[in-house]
């Protein structure tokens, strides 16, 4: 009996980049839509124009805004955003329960300090058992392969375990 609660079914390197390239897609795509919106309805309301490229510092706030609601946002509520379930992947907490909303929020804020260390924060995705990036362990979190709501293994429900081994 292992004791790892997540039995080794932690996400790759690949796997989880690949989510987080769809993810800034995505990402850009809604913002630059709500972006839209929020500068059509400023100025039918307000009858102000509003010029988010010369606006940097509020462009700045709404972009961390946007940021931490729709990764913390999904992590939260589904454990993981569009990109992640595309891949099969999923955020949890390091017990294999679902991360809360405390949790995600941290790991979404922190997500940044993983790159601004010149890409070393992800060094623990490639040498660490876990595959528990600099962000995940301030969290308290890990990115695991399954289904969201369970902690089967990737293929499992095809071969009909829905559980850990």
């Amino acid at each position: 009996m292992s004791s790892d609660p997540l039995d080794g079914n932690y996400a790759g390197a690949v796997s989880r980049l690949a989510a987080y390239v769809v993810d800034l897609a995505a990402m850009s795509v809604l913002l630059t839509a709500g972006s839209a919106v929020v500068v059509y309805l400023v100025a039918v309301i307000t009858g102000h124009q509003l010029h988010l490229s010369s606006d940097r510092d509020l462009a700045a706030v709404g972009l961390a805004l946007w940021w931490v609601f729709y990764f913390a946002g999904s992590w939260a509520t589904t454990g993981w955003t569009p990109g992640m379930g595309l891949f099969g992947v999923r955020v949890v907490r390091a017990d294999g329960t679902p991360a809360s909303v405390p949790a995600a929020v941290l790991r979404a804020m922190a997500l940044p300090l993983s790159v601004a260390l010149f890409g070393l924060g992800f060094l623990g995705i490639l040498f660490q058992a876990q595959r528990r990036a600099l962000h995940d362990l301030i969290a308290g979190t890990a990115v695991i392969y399954g289904p969201p709501g369970s902690n089967a293994p990737r293929g499992a429900r095809r071969r009909g375990r829905s559980g850990p081994r």
